[in-house]
């Protein structure tokens, strides 16, 4: 272990020596590492650094870094797995050599991604289907393909090989071949790495509590398939359906319920909202307009007169510069203005107003999942009662925005689609998934079952996030003592920091004890049953 403190040492020290009989070392130094058999030192230059340490790694050496430019090599698989990995940021290509020493794969590095350019490529598969389009959508599909590999270049997969991309962009949509997954580079690569291996440790209960959420909105025939296939299986299953799938409830099901596998069918998409300017005066003196563009979903409560607003935010310009151009926004100055914003819009006693509103017909990002009644805007930090899920969106879009936050959130696996889907189509896709390619390695299942309906056809819609070694299964548990228990532990949490809060934060307070009542609600919904 290496830059603990004494303290963090010895509880790390203190677990794992109660799990498991192993050498631990806690190290602050070079020279405190244990020297016996210690190869010679591969030294290596200043960038494509994860080359160098998974060669180092494979050989068992030690590294050391020099300022001068490293080799042009990569390192080839020892199985038929490689990891493709953007350079740029050198903490994901320690995150990757890491990865793929631990699945015997190889490792390509292509160079970063331009920010705008990948926003542009995703803004093309949003809009594929636009009927201002000048390109019919297969040329659109063919044009983004290319575009891909053209950033990608000659990958060198093995024959009959599989693929873990790391980076910005859905990169497997260009490799159809193959069956593929994606990583985000940032942010938490390295807790969505952790959380995809150790869900898949022996013993672990994978994903035999399933929930699955269907508003009505459009026809969704999966979600009666998944009951049927799933509940042979002994899964517990949950179904959020019609008015039962509003925002109130999916929402705090989605933040607090200890779920392993989430389904959901509905429409996804970018809503309409408001642009509002605001002007005000930063705590330097310097007079500021902001623009942002506003998308809200409303949330019942237990008072019929109040409902609950939940907003989505992006910024659209700061005095007059465009907030997307980097290159103005770089030569901006921005001082306190978003800290003073921020804090005002929170003042309730000075709240900040808009000093002028508009109509948008599109809020860009807000990737409004449609539920009964309202919009969701997903903002979580936490799913699952602060676990590790496997999510299936299956609805029109929802890879935009929701793959990364969700996976943020602590989504170990994520399922969604590019551009829109029929509803024929996207039953018939996930159902196959969870059928004849059921306990398949989950990119396997999906990459099987986009073939099963595709065939040769360019259409690929789905992409998967989350390591390559993952699959949907279900071992024999007690699950509703296992959902009481977790429930159990939640609900002490929460109390505690109700306690540790200061009562005059009065938003907090209340939201603290929304979350109290709901837990407590569905823990004792949970000794009925045993009961």
């Amino acid at each position: 272990m290496a830059g603990l403190p004494d303290a963090g040492f010895q509880a790390m020290d203190q677990s794992l020596s109660a799990r498991k009989n192993m050498t631990r070392h806690c190290i602050s130094s070079f020279s405190d590492i244990p020297s016996s058999n210690r190869l010679p030192t591969l030294v290596w230059g200043n960038d494509r650094i994860g080359a160098g340490l998974l060669k180092a790694l494979r050989a068992g050496q030690m590294i050391t870094f020099e300022d001068r430019p490293s080799p042009y090599e990569w390192v080839a698989s020892q199985n038929k797995h490689i990891v493709v990995c953007e350079e740029g940021e050198d903490l994901s290509q320690v995150i990757a050599a890491n990865y793929a020493f631990a699945l015997d794969a190889g490792l390509f590095l292509i160079p970063e991604v331009d920010k705008d350019q990948a926003e542009d490529l995703l803004e093309g598969f949003y809009r594929l289907y636009d009927r201002d389009s000048d390109l019919s959508p297969a040329d659109a599909q063919k044009k983004l393909t290319q575009e891909l590999l053209n950033l990608c270049g000659s990958i060198p997969v093995p024959d009959g090989g599989t693929v873990t991309f790391i980076g910005k962009l859905p990169f497997g949509f260009a490799y159809p071949e193959y069956p593929s997954t994606h990583l985000f580079e940032y942010p938490d690569l390295g807790c969505a790495v952790v959380n995809g291996f150790a869900a898949e440790q022996p013993r672990t209960p994978g994903t035999g509590v399933v929930v699955l959420v269907d508003p009505s909105t459009t026809a969704a025939p999966e979600i009666q398939a998944a009951v049927d296939l799933l509940e042979p299986r002994r899964a517990f299953i949950r179904v959020y359906q019609d008015r039962a799938a509003n925002v109130r409830d999916v929402s705090a099901m989605m933040e607090h319920f200890p779920y392993d596998l989430l389904i959901i069918a509905t429409h996804c998409g970018d809503s309409d909202g408001y642009r509002w300017t605001y002007d005000f005066t930063d705590s330097e003196g310097h007079h500021r307009t902001f623009v942002v563009d506003i998308a809200v979903g409303f949330a019942s409560t237990d008072d019929p007169n109040i409902v609950k607003v939940g907003q989505y935010m992006r910024y659209i310009s700061l005095d007059g510069v465009d907030w997307t151009d980097r290159a103005a926004k770089a030569k901006l100055y921005v001082g306190k203005a978003l800290h003073v914003f921020n804090n005002r819009l929170a003042d309730e006693q000075n709240k900040l107003e808009p000093t002028k509103k508009e109509n948008v017909d599109r809020v860009v990002g807000s990737a409004a999942l449609k539920m009964h009644g309202s919009n969701l805007l997903f903002a979580q930090h936490t799913m699952a009662g602060v676990g590790t899920p496997i999510v299936i969106n299956n609805a029109c879009l929802s890879w935009h925005r929701l793959a990364g936050n969700m996976t943020y959130a602590g989504a170990r696996a994520y399922v969604g689609t590019l551009f829109p889907v029929t509803s024929s189509e996207a039953a018939e896709v996930i159902t196959k998934v969870l059928d004849g390619h059921w306990e398949k390695l989950l990119p396997v299942a999906l990459w099987s079952a986009q073939r099963d309906v595709y065939g040769s056809n360019l259409r690929r819609p789905y992409v998967v996030a989350g390591v390559f070694p993952q699959r949907l299964r279900i071992e024999t548990r007690d699950y509703p003592a296992r959902i009481a228990e977790q429930l159990s532990t939640s609900l002490r949490g929460y109390r505690q920091m109700l306690a540790e809060t200061d009562k005059a934060q009065t938003k907090r307070v209340n939201a603290v004890e929304d979350i109290i009542k709901y837990l407590q609600g569905e823990l004792d919904h949970f000794k009925s049953m045993e009961a």
